[in-house]
C-alpha cells in the first residue's frame, strides 16, 4: 500500500487536531512548538500522462522496488498553530500549567 506524503501530513494534522480537542477544559494543557518529523520516502518517477515525481511513505521494514525509485530520508520541521495563528494546546493528565 502507498502512502502519500501529504497523507501522511494530513493523518498528523488530524492526531494534533485530536489531542487539542481532548485538552479542551483540561486545567493542564501541552504547547506544541514545533514537530519534528522523519520519514523514509521513496520517490518514484511516472512517465504517464498525469505523472511527475510522487513521494511515498515506507513503512517499517519496507523497500521500495523498480527501475525508476530511489529511497531517502526527508526530515521535516512543522511549526502548529491553529487556524488563527495561535498556539496548539494539548491536554497533559500531569505536569505544570503553563503560562499564557
Amino acid at each position: 500500500m502507498e502512502i502519500g506524503l501529504a497523507d501522511t501530513i494530513r493523518a498528523l494534522r488530524q492526531e494534533l487536531a485530536t489531542a487539542m480537542a481532548d485538552g479542551e477544559g483540561s486545567p493542564v494543557r501541552l504547547r506544541v512548538n514545533s514537530v519534528k518529523l522523519d520519514v523514509e520516502v521513496a520517490v518514484t518517477a511516472s512517465a504517464e500522462v498525469e505523472g511527475g515525481v510522487k513521494f511515498w511513505v515506507l513503512s517499517g521494514g519496507a523497500k521500495a522496488a523498480g527501475a525508476r525509485t530511489a529511497t531517502h530520508t526527508v526530515s521535516l520541521e512543522l511549526t502548529a498553530e491553529t487556524e488563527q495563528g495561535g498556539a496548539v494546546l494539548t491536554n497533559s493528565e500531569a505536569g505544570i500549567l503553563l503560562p499564557d
